[in-house]
């Protein structure tokens, strides 16, 4: 039998990631060390200065299993608990920070909102009327980028580098309610709160990449169709009480749903190397995913289209959804 050497260290890659969530799911393997997953990382110097000494010679194949083997390990600790330490992308904001002069200004009756923080904190909740605010402190006490018109608001942070390693800025932003807003949120290296009641969204898309968001529509006051999509980080999407479809993406990362009672939600997966919980809370199989047994006479019906690549997807964690 031809076996693709190639090949070997991303099958052990794979089958790590899927032992790791699936020992967290059984209570095999204690949450809290899944965690720390994180710590692992100097075995990866280990694989490398191995894979230097025996290159060319037999066992030459131990480095490379060793660095997938371990960032396999990471992944599904971060996968399985839903924890991912983005701001370890950044330099901790642990140092300084000044607060800058707050801004705000108007919207129209509908409006394009875009936000955009690298390495930092972002909250974002609502208010009534049609007036948006943003204020926060930031390393240097220097505002983000904002350009504002009565139909676009765009805020964004100014280093002109992919992560601004200071990681010590945090923002907090105030979207207005009466206005219809087209709401998209890209976080990078760091972690988002996203509170959205009584907004009323004709479409909203959030990304995370290495960091984490919490979203929360339990209470908005009107959505369109909604996209999340977290790479290597992790996502808790507090899903609302009124009809939605949901595309949710997580790559080599963890996706939640926390749903309301008196949903019905079917959930349509597309996977590779995935993780899920969802027998386990009464959803039944069907073509493709997913449901609850009393979907199809549902008042209020809730549709996720999931992607999960190296990754987990959970149903109402009591960690994660209470409260």
């Amino acid at each position: 039998m031809y076996i693709d050497r190639r090949l070997v260290g991303f099958g052990a890659f794979l089958i790590t990631i899927g032992v790791v969530v699936v020992a967290v799911r059984q209570n095999v393997l204690d949450d809290t060390v899944a965690r720390q997953a994180w710590a692992l990382w100097p075995l990866i110097l280990v694989g490398v200065g191995l894979s230097l000494v025996l290159a060319g010679r037999p066992g030459s194949l131990i480095g490379g299993l060793l660095i997938w083997v371990t960032i396999g390990a990471m992944l599904g600790g971060f996968a399985a608990s839903g924890a991912f330490p983005g701001g370890g992308l950044c330099v901790a904001s642990g140092g300084s920070s000044a607060p800058f002069g707050g801004t705000s200004g108007d919207l129209a009756s509908s409006g394009q909102v875009t936000i955009a923080q690298d390495c930092g904190d972002l909250a974002i909740g609502t208010v009534a009327g049609s007036t948006w605010s943003l204020s926060g402190d930031s390393r240097d006490g220097r505002a983000p980028r904002v350009d504002a018109s009565l139909a676009i608001l765009r805020i964004a942070a100014r280093s002109g580098e992919p992560f601004d390693l200071g990681g010590s800025s945090a923002w907090t932003v105030a979207v207005p309610r009466d206005p219809t807003l087209n709401l998209a949120v890209q976080i990078n290296g760091g972690s988002g709160r996203i509170g959205l009641a009584g907004a009323n969204l004709v479409g909203l898309s959030i990304e995370a990449n290495a960091g984490s968001i919490d979203l929360d529509l339990r209470d908005i006051g009107s959505i369109g169709d909604a996209t999340v999509e977290v790479n290597f980080g992790s996502a808790v999407v507090r899903l609302p009480t009124r009809p939605l479809t949901l595309r949710l993406a997580a790559n080599a990362g963890s996706a939640v749903i926390c749903r309301p009672t008196g949903v019905g939600l079917r959930v349509l997966i597309d996977s590779v190397a995935a993780a899920t919980d969802l027998a386990d809370h009464g959803l039944v199989p069907t073509s493709g995913g997913w449901e609850t047994p009393d979907y199809a006479s549902a008042g209020i019906r809730i549709e996720v289209r999931a992607a999960v690549n190296a990754g987990s997807l959970s149903l109402d964690p009591s960690r994660q959804c209470a409260g």
